[in-house]
């Protein structure tokens, strides 16, 4: 029997790694959420079909109870969509089998999907540590669900000992830890992917916008100085129309150097500083902005965190993602909380609003090139901050729901203990 069930373990997992093969080669058909719980759902589906009938057909309903595993995971991580199908597959099959006490195989079945059903909504959105409890704590459930209602019905074999369920029970662990594993694995070259996409995007847009801004400042210099020098005897309407002008070239020079920040961030100088005092810094200048908007802007810092960078340039990605969360809220009494916190070897810094929020689609290319939310706005400043945050070592993660609000976190390296001491 417990052959059997080590036979089983592979039942599972080769469906699971068909899916992760299919995932990792093709990344547009992972990023379609439709497909991929579909295909996540078949594959589980497959699973417990090949669970049930080899290496033998089962006997009873405790016989295969490994079948539980994929069931799980085709809720977690393939949401409704994956769930309904593997369940349908199931149940197809457990009716052709056309064993006695279908009805008590559904009901326990039912309950395990319905356990797993409240977490599928955002499963993919939490982090692998809670991913892997949450999945850890329903095979748990599932197994107690599924042996408790044989036993209260006397369906279960007398010849079960206490050892073989227990060995049952560590199978089953187990199996579940590896299944997770692969699903996470999955998950994690994915984001590889989409990381290597997304530097090479910014390589090509930053020579593009290295060249072209370079290209347009020496002209623009002669302008100005033309300018200037006709200010000098300029009278009436004339002069104002110059000043106009020279207001504009400010204007322009801003956004060139905007592009060639972007293209290669200068820090020109290094130097090590307390998140505290950089960010009640920038609490102070933005504090007129967030009243004139009508937004409570609220902050909460950990002592002794330290970052090395440039403070001018850390301080511009930083009021520029504050100020993006005060637009998002002005429309209405709004509130943008902003926190510091040491995670493990990093720094995060969390900026909380709720705002308007973003859609799916649009938190999947924020960030990208000269792409904007704001009607006005350039996205300039946004892949400005990108370049800032990861000339440092750092990254910028996003979450949005849709009228709800957006947290952006920050997560930067901390300055070396020898930079501390010196």
């Amino acid at each position: 029997m417990i052959k059997d069930l080590l036979l089983d373990i592979l039942d599972i997992l080769f469906p699971l790694l068909l899916y992760q093969l299919v995932c990792i080669t093709n990344y547009n058909f992972y990023k379609k959420d439709l497909r991929r719980q579909m295909l996540l759902g078949l594959c589980c589906g497959v699973a417990i079909v090949l669970s049930m009938l080899l290496p033998t057909s089962i006997t009873n309903d405790f016989d295969s109870d490994l079948r539980t595993i994929p069931l799980i995971i085709a809720v977690l991580y393939g949401s409704n969509v994956g769930g309904t199908i593997s369940f349908i597959l199931f149940f197809m099959c457990r009716y052709l089998i056309g064993l006695d006490n279908i009805l008590i195989a559904f009901m326990t079945s039912l309950l395990i999907y319905a356990a797993a059903y409240p977490f599928a909504a955002r499963f993919n959105k939490k982090s692998p540590q809670f991913r892997f409890i949450i999945s850890i704590l329903l095979t748990i459930t599932a197994f107690i669900v599924l042996w408790g209602g044989f036993t209260l019905t006397n369906q279960m074999p007398e010849s079960y000992s206490q050892f073989f369920i227990l060995q049952v029970f560590i199978l089953q662990l187990i199996t579940m830890c590896m299944a997770v594993l692969l699903m996470e694995v999955t998950i994690k070259a994915i984001c590889m992917q989409e990381q290597i996409i997304r530097t090479e995007k910014l390589n090509v847009t930053s020579q593009l916008a290295a060249s072209l801004a370079h290209e347009i400042r020496s002209p623009l210099t002669s302008i100005k100085g033309f300018l200037q020098l006709s200010l000098r005897n300029a009278e009436g309407k004339n002069k104002k129309y110059l000043e106009i002008s020279m207001m504009e070239l400010g204007r322009m020079e801003y956004i060139i150097n905007d592009f060639l920040n972007y293209a290669k961030p200068q820090m020109e100088s290094i130097g090590v500083f307390p998140v505290s005092e950089i960010l009640f810094q920038i609490k102070d200048e933005m504090e007129p902005i967030a009243r004139a908007n009508h937004v409570d802007l609220q902050m909460l810092a950990e002592e002794d965190l330290w970052i090395q960078a440039d403070l001018s340039k850390i301080k511009q990605a930083l009021t520029h993602i504050i100020r993006n969360s005060i637009d998002a809220t002005s429309a209405s009494k709004g509130q943008v909380s902003i926190a510091a916190y040491r995670q493990y070897n990093q720094i995060c810094i969390r900026i909380r609003d709720n705002g308007v929020g973003m859609s799916a689609e649009q938190l999947s290319i924020l960030g990208a090139s000269f792409y904007s939310t704001k009607m006005n706005g350039t996205g300039l400043g946004l892949m400005v901050t990108f370049r800032i945050i990861q000339s440092i070592g750092g990254r910028v993660e996003f979450k949005s729901v849709k009228g709800e609000g957006t947290t952006a976190l920050v997560k930067l390296p901390t300055a070396p203990d020898l930079q501390l001491k010196a």
